[in-house]
Protein backbone atom coordinates (compact mmCIF):
# COMPACT_ATOMS: atom_id res chain seq x y z
CA UNK A 1 0.00 0.00 0.00
CA UNK A 2 1.02 3.64 -0.85
CA UNK A 3 0.53 7.06 1.05
CA UNK A 4 -0.91 9.50 -1.94
CA UNK A 5 -2.34 12.29 0.11
CA UNK A 6 -2.29 13.43 3.72
CA UNK A 7 -3.82 16.04 5.07
CA UNK A 8 -4.96 17.72 8.29
CA UNK A 9 -8.38 17.91 7.85
CA UNK A 10 -10.41 14.47 7.42
CA UNK A 11 -13.17 16.22 4.81
CA UNK A 12 -10.21 16.55 2.28
CA UNK A 13 -9.25 13.43 2.76
CA UNK A 14 -13.03 12.02 1.97
CA UNK A 15 -13.08 13.99 -1.17
CA UNK A 16 -9.85 12.28 -2.15
CA UNK A 17 -10.99 9.15 -1.04
CA UNK A 18 -14.09 9.65 -3.56
CA UNK A 19 -12.63 10.87 -6.31
CA UNK A 20 -10.15 7.85 -6.79
CA UNK A 21 -13.04 5.35 -6.07
CA UNK A 22 -14.96 7.39 -8.49
CA UNK A 23 -11.72 6.68 -11.15
CA UNK A 24 -12.02 2.72 -9.92
CA UNK A 25 -8.83 2.93 -7.58
CA UNK A 26 -9.39 1.12 -4.20
CA UNK A 27 -8.27 3.56 -1.58
CA UNK A 28 -8.37 3.48 2.55
CA UNK A 29 -8.13 6.25 4.65
CA UNK A 30 -5.88 5.71 7.78
CA UNK A 31 -4.74 7.74 10.97
CA UNK A 32 -3.70 6.61 14.40
CA UNK A 33 -6.49 9.24 16.64
CA UNK A 34 -9.70 11.03 15.50
CA UNK A 35 -11.18 13.79 17.53
CA UNK A 36 -14.17 12.07 19.13
CA UNK A 37 -15.86 15.63 19.53
CA UNK A 38 -15.57 17.38 15.98
CA UNK A 39 -14.66 14.08 13.00
CA UNK A 40 -13.47 16.62 10.40
CA UNK A 41 -10.15 17.43 12.29
CA UNK A 42 -7.26 14.79 13.34
CA UNK A 43 -5.09 15.52 16.12
CA UNK A 44 -2.66 12.82 15.06
CA UNK A 45 0.69 14.90 14.23
CA UNK A 46 0.57 12.60 10.70
CA UNK A 47 -3.03 14.07 9.51
CA UNK A 48 -5.43 11.60 7.95
CA UNK A 49 -4.06 9.64 4.93
CA UNK A 50 -5.29 8.28 2.19
CA UNK A 51 -3.79 4.69 0.67
CA UNK A 52 -4.01 2.88 -2.55
CA UNK A 53 -2.68 -0.22 -3.50
CA UNK A 54 1.14 -0.29 -5.01
CA UNK A 55 -0.21 -1.25 -8.69
CA UNK A 56 -2.54 2.24 -8.15
CA UNK A 57 -0.27 4.77 -7.16
CA UNK A 58 0.81 6.00 -10.62
CA UNK A 59 -2.91 6.83 -11.30
CA UNK A 60 -3.73 7.82 -7.63
CA UNK A 61 -1.02 10.29 -7.77
CA UNK A 62 -2.55 11.94 -11.06
CA UNK A 63 -6.26 12.31 -9.28
CA UNK A 64 -4.30 13.92 -6.38
CA UNK A 65 -2.58 16.54 -8.49
CA UNK A 66 -5.96 17.37 -10.17
CA UNK A 67 -7.66 18.02 -6.88
CA UNK A 68 -4.65 20.06 -5.51
CA UNK A 69 -4.35 22.27 -8.89
CA UNK A 70 -8.41 22.80 -8.41
CA UNK A 71 -8.42 23.30 -4.78
CA UNK A 72 -5.78 26.55 -5.36
CA UNK A 73 -8.58 27.97 -7.71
Amino acid sequence: MKTVFTAAFQEDAIVVKSLLESADIPAEMMTDAMLDVNPFYSIDVKGVSVIVPDEYEEDALAVVKDFRERKKE
